[in-house]
């Protein structure tokens, strides 16, 4: 009975060391296929010094393209533009346009447009000085007024108060003919009659309009005098020193608002 036991106990052991090797053997063949399905040669591997350098040239790449602006940069030598945008704001890139080259497709806005230089205000200060119906002025009376107060006809045909400039001589005022086309006859001065003249001050001047009114009012109350006629304002209501005290703050509320240029 102890011989059977100790048989079938070899017996059993043998067939575990057979079944051990069995399997075993088995195992390592199915190993074996799944490496030689991702066998492949150690050549095939990229040498660790040459992928430290192409990582490290791929990260100074990188840098460069972080510090570079996407824009379109102009090479130093005129030869073109090299366009220098990321691939990732390749949806939405900007685009500069160089100053001296527009775009074809620009359209011009009011920001492109030259200013326009702008307009110096204007005001006239309009005295009348009318003969007493059914009297008129006669031209010889107007022409030596005109002398005496160094008034000079012009081109135009008007006369005119002028002062010396730099540039030349300038208008102080002017006297016109207060019938149409408010010209005098040059070559008829001595046949010459008109209802009135007009005392025209134009603001901004060559003095300071204040001084300048009153320079022309002056005149004006000189004329109104010797031709023996009344003095009116613009609106032909008799001037008045109330008149006269509105006239001159006006004139100088204007010349506060609107500074005359620079005399030239």
């Amino acid at each position: 009975m102890e011989l059977e036991l100790r048989i079938a106990l070899l017996l059993t052991g043998l067939a575990a060391i057979v079944a051990m090797y069995f399997f075993g053997k088995s195992k390592r063949a199915v190993i074996k296929r799944e490496d030689d399905e991702y066998n492949f040669e150690t050549g095939d591997l990229p040498d660790p010094l040459e992928l430290d350098r192409a990582l490290e040239l791929n990260d100074d790449l990188m840098r460069e393209d972080d510090a570079v602006s996407e824009e379109a940069v102009i090479d130093a030598a005129g030869d073109g533009i090299s366009n220098l945008v990321r691939e990732d704001i390749e949806e939405s890139p900007r685009i500069i346009i160089p100053k001296d080259k527009p775009s074809l497709n620009h359209q011009p806005s009011l920001l492109d447009a030259e200013p326009e230089p702008s307009k110096q205000v204007e005001k006239l200060v309009i005295l009348h000085v009318v003969a007493r119906r059914p009297q008129k002025f006669n031209g010889k009376a107007i022409l030596n007024l005109c002398k005496e107060h160094d008034l000079e006809l012009d081109s135009a045909y008007i006369f005119n108060k002028n002062v010396e400039r730099f540039s030349g001589k300038r208008a102080l005022y002017s006297i016109v003919n207060m019938v149409k086309p408010g010209t005098f006859d040059a070559d008829g001065m001595h046949g010459f009659e008109t209802p009135g003249l007009s005392f025209i001050l134009s603001l901004p001047g060559p003095e300071e309009g204040l001084r300048a009114f009153n320079f022309m009012l002056e005149d004006a109350k000189k004329f109104s005098e010797r031709l023996n006629g009344d003095l009116l304002d613009e609106s032909r209501n008799r001037l008045n020193p109330q008149m006269t005290a509105h006239l001159q703050e006006d004139i100088q509320l204007f010349s506060l608002r609107h500074p005359r240029p620079v005399p030239a």
